[in-house]
């Protein structure tokens, strides 16, 4: 691959970065049909799943997951990074505005703003795999447990 067919991979790997916060945005599982592959692997769920996401499947029960403890959730991204030397590589640093829904175990049902770095690794134009790091409220909503190390 040379230099220029490099760049526009790169801009083509950013772009299915973005149609995958897009949604999010719109509520719209049919645009991982799309942008995922079904060899998808979502390190992130492991943290309040268990285990990490498998397939396309797992891209949309993390969606419904979100819409069903959510009211309202909007993503931005502010910066996409992606290098020739990785090409098949798309970091991002995002930030989102979240509102829980409120049920008998949440007292909060304001606002939440969060932030997040998200790696992507895509290939043949779909997403195969991601890692998520996000500030510590996020786990809260979605019930993950707190680990202690003994």
């Amino acid at each position: 691959m040379n230099n220029n067919e490099t760049m526009s991979q790169i801009e083509i790997n950013k772009a299915i970065i973005q149609r995958y916060f897009e949604a999010y945005n719109n509520k719209n599982e049919t645009i991982f049909d799309d942008i995922i592959s079904p060899d998808y692997t979502d390190h992130g769920q492991s943290a309040y799943m268990g285990s990490p996401g498998k397939g396309v499947s797992a891209a949309k029960n993390d969606l419904k997951n979100s819409l069903d403890k959510l009211d309202d959730l909007k993503y931005v991204v502010e910066a996409l990074i992606a290098s020739p030397w990785y090409p098949d590589l798309v970091g991002a640093y995002w930030k989102g505005s979240l509102t829980p829904k409120l049920t008998s175990d949440t007292q909060q049902t304001s606002k939440i703003d969060v932030r997040g770095v998200s790696i992507y690794r895509i290939q043949n134009g779909k997403m195969v795999e991601t890692w998520h790091v996000v500030d510590g409220v996020l786990p809260k909503i979605f019930g993950q447990k707190t680990i202690t190390k003994k």
